[in-house]
């Protein structure tokens, strides 16, 4: 005989079976497109040639090093890695997805160095696409300002044309309120995180921006996240690290602090 109470004991039993890595239903997501650092074809200051191998995930600058995005938000306080897919194709060489608590997923796809050109690209078609209506949508970009270099304008002329739409966008490269922010206004994103200085695009911003998204902080209120994890990971202060996302702008570069 099948009771209320035999129902609920299965259902218990059932929720307590799951596996760990079962994705979390959100109607919250950000996109995340990250330009592997690369020694050889992006205009940087070289990095150590172990992490500086666009053409290597696992120990990359900006993915699986210390502070790259799938090393740190794997272990992040209340995040789960919840898989990841190697080569994608010849240009997306992983793609991982991530949850934090019950309240935002994360996509995040490691592009090859060398063709930053299309991740940025990629970035693009993503800010000008309008988000679904039943979900909260960010597309952030991390990795070199691949728009400083001469050899990458070319693909400014690709860039997508959109109404104003409600899609939020972030971008963590150096200077990417005066590369990235008139793009992606025209595209019809709204570029609530951007930098003015020189910086480090690691994921502790990513990180503190994207919890701050998931409960609904205002664009002053993600800056101010962005530029506190900054300040905190960099040894700066709190003045310094919030010049960087645009309040305080001071003329002195910051000094870099590259794991």
């Amino acid at each position: 005989m099948i009771t209320f109470r035999s129902i609920s004991l299965f259902t218990m039993l059932f929720c307590m079976v799951l596996p760990p890595n079962v994705a979390a239903t959100s109607s919250t997501h950000i996109s995340v497109i990250v330009s592997l650092v690369d020694n050889a074809s992006q205009g940087i200051a070289p990095v150590p040639a172990k992490i500086g191998n666009g053409d290597d995930p696992r120990n990359n600058l900006y993915w699986g090093a210390l502070y790259g995005v799938k090393t740190f938000l794997s272990k992040a306080d209340g995040w789960r890695n919840l898989g990841c897919e190697k080569d994608i194709n010849d240009t997306i060489l992983e793609r991982c997805q991530f949850a934090w608590k019950d309240k935002l997923t994360v996509t995040a796809d490691a592009y090859r160095g060398s063709r930053i050109d299309q991740a940025m690209l990629d970035f693009m078609q993503q800010a000008a696409t309008p988000p679904d209506a039943t979900q909260r949508e960010m597309v952030v970009f991390i990795g070199h300002d691949g728009l400083m270099d001469a050899q990458n304008q070319p693909i400014i002329e690709h860039f997508p044309k959109h109404a104003v739409h409600d899609k939020q966008a972030m971008v963590l490269a150096c200077m990417s309120e005066e590369y990235f922010a008139g793009h992606l206004l025209a595209a019809g994103s709204k570029p609530v995180v951007t930098t003015y200085s020189f910086m480090a695009p690691e994921a502790y911003v990513l990180e503190a921006v994207a919890r701050g998204f998931a409960n609904q902080a205002s664009e002053v209120e993600l800056r101010n996240s962005a530029g506190a994890a900054y300040a905190k990971y960099q040894r700066i202060s709190a003045k310094a690290g919030k010049s960087v996302f645009g309040a305080n702008i001071q003329s002195k570069p910051l000094k870099l602090s590259l794991r």
